[in-house]
């Protein structure tokens, strides 16, 4: 009886913490676009960076999706996180090293499925309905090598640049690099892109962002609080928070109220607003109002 006793009176204090009403304020139309991490982030069951993990996010009512976006030796846009294939793959060597014709067979190593490859940009806009209704962002992955690497940085920006452009996602593409260079050289051959300065520290950050007029910073959750934002938002620079695991981190970061949040746990954040596609007005009624205006 004691146990029931405590766990009621949680149940209270949690619903009624939420019931603050956030009236939110920010540069993306004082609403928070909610990103799943990588898909649908790491307490999935489904890989991360794999078209199943990416469809089941969209699915679920996401705004859109943080990606790894790494280039092979011949240009194609990569969807896949560490520099080396064996890491995650029955497959080894660098991307930066091989075709995409060398690699598009990998299979990404999962205890729970035995189907899922590595797959490239151009497939999962092949097999991404309405992709349009989304905003992707691209976390490039710059991996050191042997080669010349300003080749390479100029190979890597060239092909994100004409892949926007051959898909007409201009406005539907944010590109994540911690590199203001290779940011810079992205902007030289489209200056209408979108670039995100991925961010340690706030404070050099802000300044590297408001000389190159950057469009935003990504950064942890643990690194910036909400006057820093508010400063951000004043330069006119949008704000991605990123490191948000639990329950607890996605309301905390809302209450940060940054542009977007690339979320671990999607499905919360998704409930939070009421963008859940299963049982949203319950959920909205549980939770209490948090109005976007």
């Amino acid at each position: 009886m004691k146990i029931r006793l405590i766990l009621l009176s949680c149940i209270f204090i949690a619903l009624n913490s939420c019931k603050k009403s956030i009236s939110l304020r920010n540069l993306n139309g004082n609403e928070i676009g909610c990103f799943g991490h990588a898909g649908m982030g790491s307490k999935s069951i489904y890989p991360a960076n794999t078209l199943q993990s990416f469809q089941t996010c969209l699915s679920r009512g996401a705004d859109g999706t943080e990606m790894d976006i790494q280039v092979t030796k011949d240009g194609v846009l990569v969807v896949f996180h560490n520099d080396d294939l064996s890491s995650e793959t029955k497959c080894g060597g660098v991307i930066r090293n091989l075709n995409w014709e060398d690699i598009k067979n990998c299979r990404i190593n999962s205890h729970l499925f035995n189907d899922l490859s590595i797959i490239s940009f151009d497939e999962f806009m092949q097999s991404t309905k309405n992709p349009f209704n989304y905003v992707f962002t691209f976390d490039c992955k710059l991996t050191p090598g042997d080669g010349d690497d300003n080749e390479y940085y100029s190979t890597f920006s060239s092909s994100i640049v004409n892949t926007i452009e051959k898909f007409g996602l201009q406005d539907h593409v944010f590109i994540e690099n911690s590199d203001p260079g290779f940011l810079n050289l992205i902007k030289e051959k489209n200056s209408s892109l979108k670039v995100f300065l991925l961010a340690d520290d706030f404070d050099s950050s802000i300044r590297i962002a408001s000389q190159y007029k950057f469009y935003g910073i990504s950064i942890s959750n643990n690194n910036i609080n909400a006057k820093q934002i508010k400063r951000a938002h004043k330069k006119q620079i949008r704000i991605t928070l990123y490191g948000v695991e639990t329950n607890k981190e996605n309301y905390e970061a809302i209450t940060k109220q940054p542009d977007f949040i690339q979320s671990d746990d999607i499905n919360y954040l998704l409930k939070l607003f009421g963008k859940f596609n299963r049982n949203s007005g319950q959920i909205k009624e549980l939770l209490g109002n948090i109005s976007l205006s």
